[in-house]
């Protein structure tokens, strides 16, 4: 392992230039400054300068290497940052009705109650036309000719541009920084008779896309329908839209979900199964040329088939590199091809640095290459069939070893068996992928199409079945982790330090580990010991549900109606990163209800359209409006006497803009949760 780190860092130069680039970048995402870019080069060149003046020549390499990369991977990003240039449409916009023309950039994904796209914006037509650029997102009303909508088609509609709002309850999963991140910081909602198609998609992109949906089209003639379509598509051709909630969840919970991301491992099969295809054309004379061509069109078309991602695009480059390595008789180093791969994929798109994919993707062939051998090392076996298993378990205990820090940070669960998974999925995607492409290529011959499409659907439905059985097991899937980044930094530097001690029986590595760890401990220690004093009353944000919780210690009282708390993705998305970051245990929940709900010495009322107040009622601390009062509500106010009231995001607008002037001509303070999101209130109090 220490060899592995030496010789990537004396022998491999591009990743001596790769860490200051991504450095810039990183800082460029979240602080984009045009001037100060311009700063920076220019003090760049002046002490380059200044050295060739003094005749110190040498200082410009071992001075300014670093900081000319860095300063070159955080201009790359400002100039990719759309938002920060005069056109783009955050500076052009401020809310008025307007109309939009462009080009959509994403196929039409339907949801519950509407068709969400992404727009590439043209121009901005207001009070004049004016060019525009950027992308957006558009939520149309769910119809016919929506879904119908796809890459490439031009439309044109008309609405309000608003923000998209920031995370409205505590903890709550940034949609706003995540879409941030791919450059897209606006939505509009188009009701039906709002847009109008102008033009047809066309182009490559577009002839992707419909071949994507083709290859669905043979699989659904095949009679392959409902999971077993989901889990192909997927796999496949890496369309996600199929899957449901529930697979997507038993795969997380079996570790399993690399199978459906299109990957590193889905492009090594291709490769494989390509180079025995056309491994016949060596024979003839260039013939090793040309299959080198055909293999790179090989590669990159199916790359381009399943949609470019960071982790396929990845792995083509590798594979392109070996292939043209191959041609030259020439060694290709696995490092320098990392390196190189994640360069080409930064320069066109800095951004991609901050895309799940692109890290897990990374970090994982990082840890199968440096660590994995020395884990095959350590047993031998004289049967094929053990050592294969063999092999596939310490390439996936490399990967997770690599990779679950940020499992930990992004998902916060941990697949206990993925080891058990691996042992199946791997194989079984080795299998399902000739078969699925065989598939394609002889859907159009009678009777063999159906035989491999029966074939293939087993093959599916076994993996499926699977995979279901491990996510039953006891004990599958460790759930609620919640991380900061700084403890994820430490869980790294855990792993490199204990690693690399057992490895080389290096005492300072030993004492490298002690120490990262018992930092951590004493961050968890601390944190723990503020979690058992920590009381908190919350109102959460959830449209059409209320919910309150009253958090004492480890321990919460958890009111709401059965419909939210039964609905797994919106209490996950809305509430459960609240429990986690607190460390809660399972609620003590009870259905939510009007009246007095007491969190050590607050007083919390809660009043509907049936409960009334008295004057003999004392009074409340928080006054907490869910809906038109039976009372009116100069009479509630004068019967509760609240320090502040809540106004529920759920109420009617006429109810919520009457409690809004009342309370600002009688000075009380209020909480709009409409506006302002989940109240939140921390006290010191026990229940």
């Amino acid at each position: 392992m220490a060899n592995s780190v030496k010789y990537i860092w004396h022998q491999v130069p591009l990743f001596r230039i790769l860490w200051p680039f991504l450095a810039g970048i990183i800082v460029g995402i979240f602080l984009p400054n045009l001037q100060l870019s311009m700063v920076l080069i220019g003090a760049l060149f002046a002490f380059a300068l200044l050295f060739h003046l003094l005749q110190q020549r040498a200082l410009i390499n071992s001075v300014l290497f670093i900081p000319a990369f860095a300063v070159a991977g955080y201009t790359l990003t400002v100039l990719h940052t759309d938002r920060l240039f005069d056109d783009h449409y955050s500076n052009q916009n401020h809310g008025e009705v307007c109309t939009l023309v462009g080009t959509l950039s994403s196929d039409a994904v339907p949801r519950a109650k509407s068709v969400k796209a992404e727009l590439e914006l043209d121009q901005i037509i207001l009070n004049g036309s004016q060019k525009s650029n950027g992308t957006l997102l558009v939520y149309f009303e769910n119809t016919e000719e929506a879904l119908q909508l796809g890459y490439g088609d031009r439309v044109v509609l008309k609405g309000r541009v608003n923000p998209i709002p920031e995370p409205q309850n505590p903890d709550e999963f940034n949609y706003k920084r995540y879409m941030g991140f791919h450059q897209i910081t606006h939505q509009i909602y188009c009701p039906v008779n709002d847009w109008q198609m102008t033009e047809k998609g066309t182009g490559l992109i577009r002839t992707i896309k419909d071949w994507q949906h083709g290859v669905m089209d043979i699989l659904q003639d095949q009679g392959i329908n409902d999971r077993e379509l989901a889990i192909l598509s997927a796999l496949l051709v890496g369309y996600k839209h199929y899957l449901s909630a529930d697979q997507v969840n038993a795969f997380a919970s079996a570790g399993a979900m690399h199978v459906l991301a299109v990957s590193g491992l889905h492009v090594g099969i291709i490769f494989l199964i390509a180079a025995f295809v056309f491994k016949p054309i060596e024979r003839f004379k260039n013939g090793t040329y040309v299959k080198g061509v055909l293999l790179l069109l090989v590669l990159w078309g199916y790359a381009a088939l399943t949609g470019l991602s960071p982790s396929v695009t990845r792995a083509a480059t590798m594979f392109s590199f070996v292939i043209g390595a191959q041609q030259f008789s020439r060694h290709t180093d696995i490092y320098n091809t990392l390196a190189t791969s994640a360069m080409a994929l930064l320069l066109f798109d800095p951004f991609l640095i901050v895309e799940v994919g692109f890290q897990l993707s990374y970090l994982a062939v990082l840890g199968i290459v440096i660590l994995q051998p020395h884990l095959y090392e350590l047993w031998e076996t004289k049967w094929w069939l053990l050592d294969k298993i063999w092999a596939i378990t310490t390439v996936s205990v490399a990967a997770q070893v690599a990779t679950f820090p940020l499992g930990l940070l992004y998902f916060h669960q941990f697949p206990n068996y993925f080891l058990l998974s691996n042992l199946v999925v791997i194989p079984a995607a080795t299998a399902i992928l000739p078969v699925g492409v065989a598939m394609i290529v002889f859907s159009w011959v009678p009777g063999l199409n159906t035989v491999i499409g029966m074939v293939l659907f087993y093959l599916v439905h076994w993996l499926d079945l699977f995979i279901q059985w491990v996510e039953k097991l006891p004990g599958a899937l460790i759930s609620g982790i919640d991380i900061s980044i700084f403890e994820t930094y430490f869980i790294y530097m855990i792993i490199v330090t204990s690693v690399v001690f057992l490895i080389t029986t290096r005492y300072k590595w030993l004492l490298a580990f002690l120490v990262t760890f018992a930092i951590i401990e004493s961050f968890n220690i601390g944190e723990s010991i503020l979690q058992q004093n920590q009381t908190q009353a919350v109102i959460y944000k959830v449209k059409g549900h209320e919910a309150i919780d009253l958090i004492d210690g480890h321990n919460h009282r958890f009111y709401a109606d059965t419909a939210l708390y039964s609905n797994f993705d919106k209490m996950r998305f809305h509430i459960h990163h609240h429990w986690w970051d607190m460390d809660l245990n399972e609620p003590n929940f009870s259905s939510f209800s009007s009246g007095i709900f007491m969190h050590g010495s607050k007083r919390l009322l809660v009043l509907d359209d049936v409960v009334k107040t008295f004057p003999e009622m004392e009074a409340a601390d928080i006054l907490y409006i869910t809906k038109r009062t039976s009372d009116q509500p100069t009479q509630v106010i004068e019967n509760a006497k609240p320090e502040v009231v809540v106004l529920s995001s759920n109420l009617d607008w006429k109810t919520r803009s009457y409690w809004i002037r009342m309370l600002n001509d009688m000075e009380i303070a209020f909480h709009d949760m409409r506006e302002e999101g989940a109240y939140v209130l921390n006290t010191s109090s026990n229940l």
